[in-house]
């Protein structure tokens, strides 16, 4: 064999692993997604982005899934503060139900990573997605960035949403 066919032979056996491993952790991703809908995640965060911040600018949300280093599903919107300079960070902030059932709202901070800004495909992009100029992704956040986090419970759903709504309220007040 050539080094072109074992290098293609090595990339499909990486992709059907990667398929595999997606498939195994696909019944958990899907529970944790219902936890995610039966806290609102989704509407508190379209709610917060058409919320009227003056100091940000809101886009979103997007849903993103994963399993490393434990299978966890979560809806983010990424903020930016207004004006055409602040570009250099883009901060995300969502929800996210991972592990044994545990849901977290927090931010996470990412930097620029492309070479350079061009302001017009910078803004186009940025309406769909943050990761074409951004190095990250929307797995949660480090502990130190949690801003709340509960253990799910049903017989609890509508006290947890209720303190979501609280926590997003406090986090948006700094930018009204």
């Amino acid at each position: 064999m050539t080094k072109t066919s074992d290098s293609r032979y090595d990339d499909i056996l990486r992709r059907i692993a990667q398929r595999q491993r997606e498939e195994a952790n696909a019944p958990q991703q899907e529970d944790l997604a219902a936890i995610l809908d039966s806290v609102n995640a989704w509407g508190f965060l379209e709610d917060l982005k058409k919320s009227p911040l003056k100091q940000i600018n809101c886009y979103g949300p997007k849903s993103f899934r994963g399993y490393i280093p434990a299978s966890w599903v979560g809806v983010v919107i990424w903020c930016k503060p207004k004006g055409y300079y602040h570009y250099e960070t883009l901060t995300l902030l969502g929800i996210w139900a991972h592990g044994e059932a545990q849901v977290t709202l927090g931010t996470k901070a990412l930097p620029f990573a492309a070479p350079i800004f061009n302001p017009e495909s910078y803004y186009r992009h940025l309406k769909k997605r943050f990761d074409v100029y951004y190095q990250g992704d929307g797995s949660p956040p480090p502990e130190n960035s949690w801003l709340y986090t509960v253990h799910y419970d049903a017989s609890r759903r509508l006290a947890i949403r209720a303190e979501i709504q609280a926590q997003l309220a406090r986090w948006a007040q700094a930018y009204k």
